[in-house]
């Protein structure tokens, strides 16, 4: 098989983090101490190899990068000091950039610069564009004034369908490349690998497994930060569902659903908790897999943050019927950055809630494919 060469991709790469893998003499070292590499899964040295070389499209095509989860063992203990891990790191983030279409991404990754421009340019659509929808207030007055509504409304849409379809094209792209290697599969393969994932996904067992933190209290290690992350999110969104099907859609006439409210409460407590353990875990560079944070990681943390902070703000601004300007701003504030991050997740690192289950999906057909 024909191997196209790309001279610039170990540059590329280096660009977004890995700047000491050119040291790598490929001893083997990281992946024989790596918890989680066997011969399904591969990795960090077939990943580098294939970044030395410049083999874009395998690269690319492999799920291995998204299997590791930077518990910083192999760039410990490699003889190179070539930090194996934060290559892994890079190339993900490389990954994002290079699934993404429209070269957004590419920027954002590229530039701090670049990063904030998108996400100012994103908010203060979105937020003309929920201005627009609200009833008529001395905001809009003003705001209509210098911009017609049916500008807004028109901008709004355009990009809420091109940024959707931007992500159907990068989630597309994605699984195409991971699942290349395994070949057509029974629909039981994949039945199997589907739960699989479910349970991974739900219990993170492979990063327990992958990062032991015996100086941390449990609630600390990386593994309990991202379970509380993930399940306060998935908590919150359940919240919002129940929320509108029981206020918005059904005719009960009831302004308050107390379960939706309570699961609420709790979840956003447990992400904010987890937030900030995340942030406090980079500040302080406690583990190697946080001694280097990229602007992007601090991008995603401070607006899962400012939304926490901001819900919050809101749910007791409803409970008190505190109706003001101030509480205006900040549901404008959490509305429009919560569209903000589910429309730009292919576009920034929340792209890893995509990415991650995929690649671990197809890891569990092909090792179901060997059993």
């Amino acid at each position: 098989m024909a191997i196209t060469v790309d001279a610039r991709l170990l540059k590329d790469i280096k660009r977004h983090g890995a700047f000491d893998v050119s040291a790598c003499f490929h001893c083997g070292n990281c992946t024989a101490v790596c918890p989680l590499s066997d011969e399904h899964g591969n990795f960090p040295r077939r990943i580098i190899r294939l970044g030395q070389i410049g083999d874009r499209e395998r690269l690319l095509d492999s799920p291995e990068a998204w299997l590791c989860y930077y518990c910083g063992e192999c760039s410990d203990t490699c003889p190179r000091e070539a930090e194996p891990g934060e290559y892994m790191a890079a190339v993900r983030r490389y990954a994002i950039a290079s699934a993404e279409p429209t070269g957004l991404a590419r920027w954002a990754y590229g530039s701090t610069l670049g990063l904030l421009a998108i996400t100012a340019l994103f908010g203060a659509i979105l937020g003309a564009f929920l201005v627009g929808v609200r009833p008529p207030s001395e905001v809009q007055h003003v705001l209509f004034r210098m911009v017609s509504y049916g500008a807004v409304h028109s901008v709004g849409i355009a990009v809420m369908v091109l940024t959707v379809l931007s992500m159907a094209v990068s989630v597309t792209r994605v699984l195409r490349r991971f699942l290349k290697g395994a070949g057509p599969q029974p629909i039981a393969a994949y039945a199997r690998a589907a739960r699989a994932t479910l349970v991974e996904l739900a219990t993170m067992k492979r990063h327990r497994d992958e990062t032991p933190t015996p100086n941390e209290p449990w609630y600390r290690n990386a593994a309990s930060v991202h379970l509380a992350i993930l399940w306060g999110f998935l908590g919150l969104l359940a919240a919002t569902i129940l929320d509108y099907i029981f206020i918005a859609l059904l005719p009960l006439g009831i302004t308050t659903f107390w379960p939706a409210r309570i699961i609420g409460t709790i979840s956003g407590v447990v992400m904010m908790a987890g937030v900030t353990a995340a942030i406090v875990r980079r500040l302080a560079k406690v583990e190697k897999n946080v001694a280097r944070t990229d602007p992007m990681d601090w991008w995603l943390l401070w607006v899962l943050w400012i939304l926490g902070i901001t819900g919050f703000w809101l749910e007791v601004a409803v409970t008190l019927r505190a109706s003001n300007a101030l509480s205006v701003i900040v549901l404008l504030v959490h509305a429009a950055l919560a569209m903000e991050l589910i429309l730009l997740t292919t576009f920034t690192k929340f792209a890893h809630v995509i990415y991650r289950p995929l690649a671990l999906f197809a890891y569990f057909v092909r090792r179901g494919t060997a059993s």
